[in-house]
C-alpha cells in the first residue's frame, strides 16, 4: 500500500524526494501507533487516529502535528480512490490552529551596508559565497532552488534567470545587470581555480558537484553572523527580507507571489503583517497623537 502511494507522489504528483521521504516517515509513524491498538489501514476507526494525534499534540508543534494529519488524509484518499480500503477515516481529521508568526528579516539598511561590504577580488570562495549571497535576496528563491541553477538558466537578453520551484513549475525572476556582472567575474574564477570549464551545477563545492543543503545554510550563517544577532541565519531569511523589501516600497502582492512561486495569495499574505509593525513604528515615531 505505502510503496504504490509513494510511487503515485513520484511519479503523478512528482513531488520531490524530500517530500516524499516526509510523507513515508509520517505515514510509518501513524502505522506503528495503529499496530500497537492491533490496528491497520483496514479496520482503524477515526478514533484511533484522533487519539494518535492527540498522543503528538502533547509532543510536538501544531504545524509539525498538521503535516502528519495532511499525509495521513492524503494516503487514506488514494488508498480509497484505488479499493484498497472501504472507507475513509481520515476524512473529518480538523487540523489543528496555528498562532500567527511574522517572518524573520532583515532591515533594508544592514542588508544594503552588507553587501557594499563585500570584497571578491581573486577570491574564488568569496565570489562563489557573496554571489549565493545575494542571490538570495536579489530574486527571493529557496535554497532548493538555487542549488539547480545552471548557468544557462540566466538570460542576459531578458535579464531574467529561469528557476525551477515546488511542483516542477518553471518561473522566470528579473535580475539586474550587476547580477551578471557578479556572475561572470564569479564563473571565471570557478574555471581557473577547478582548470575546467564543463560544470553541471552554476555552484559546486570542493570536489565541483552540486552543493549539499547544509553547506549553503552554513555559507549564509557566516556572512549573517558578521551584521545580525538572531539565531537564525538560515537562507530562508534573504527570501523573507526580499519579499518584505519590495511590500515596503510599495510592490503588489500578486506580483510578489508570482516572485516567490507560491501557489496561493494566503502564503505571501504573511508579509503582509511585517509591514504593518513597520506602519505601527512610522506612526508612533512621527505622528503627534501616537
Amino acid at each position: 500500500m505505502l510503496s504504490s502511494f509513494l510511487s503515485y507522489l513520484k511519479n503523478e504528483k512528482r513531488y520531490s524526494p524530500n517530500t516524499i521521504l516526509a510523507y513515508k516517515k509520517d505515514i510509518e509513524q501513524c502505522e506503528l501507533y495503529l499496530s500497537s491498538l492491533s490496528k491497520n489501514w483496514q479496520n482503524c476507526k477515526s478514533r484511533d487516529l484522533r487519539l494518535w494525534l492527540m498522543e503528538l499534540n502533547a509532543k510536538l508543534e501544531a504545524k509539525s502535528v498538521n503535516r502528519k494529519i495532511s499525509s495521513v488524509k492524503s494516503f487514506f484518499k488514494f488508498l480509497q480512490l484505488n479499493a484498497m480500503v472501504d472507507q475513509n477515516p481520515a476524512k473529518n481529521l480538523a487540523v489543528l490552529k496555528l498562532p500567527l508568526r511574522t517572518p524573520n528579516f532583515v532591515e533594508e539598511k544592514e542588508l544594503q551596508a552588507l553587501i557594499a561590504s563585500f570584497k571578491v577580488g581573486d577570491n574564488y570562495l568569496l565570489a562563489r559565497n557573496y554571489l549565493i549571497f545575494e542571490l538570495f535576496y536579489w530574486t527571493g528563491m529557496r535554497r532548493s532552488e538555487l542549488i539547480h541553477l545552471k548557468s544557462q538558466n540566466f538570460d542576459p537578453m531578458s535579464k531574467s534567470v529561469k528557476v525551477l520551484g515546488k511542483g516542477k513549475k518553471e518561473r522566470k525572476i528579473p535580475v539586474g545587470d550587476e547580477v551578471f556582472l557578479k556572475l561572470k567575474h564569479y564563473i571565471q574564477l570557478r574555471n581557473e581555480f577547478f582548470e575546467r570549464e564543463d560544470f553541471e551545477y552554476l555552484f559546486v563545492n570542493s570536489k565541483a558537484n552540486r552543493l549539499d543543503p547544509k553547506l549553503v545554510y552554513n555559507i549564509i550563517d557566516g556572512i549573517l553572523s558578521t551584521c545580525w544577532s538572531t539565531e537564525k541565519k538560515s537562507p530562508h531569511i534573504l527570501r523573507h527580507s526580499f519579499a518584505t523589501h519590495l511590500l515596503n516600497r510599495g510592490a503588489d502582492l500578486n506580483a510578489i507571489k508570482e516572485l516567490l512561486g507560491h501557489s496561493s495569495l494566503a502564503a505571501t499574505q504573511v508579509y503582509t503583517h511585517n509591514s504593518i509593525e513597520r506602519l505601527k513604528e512610522v506612526h508612533k515615531l512621527a505622528h503627534p497623537k501616537a
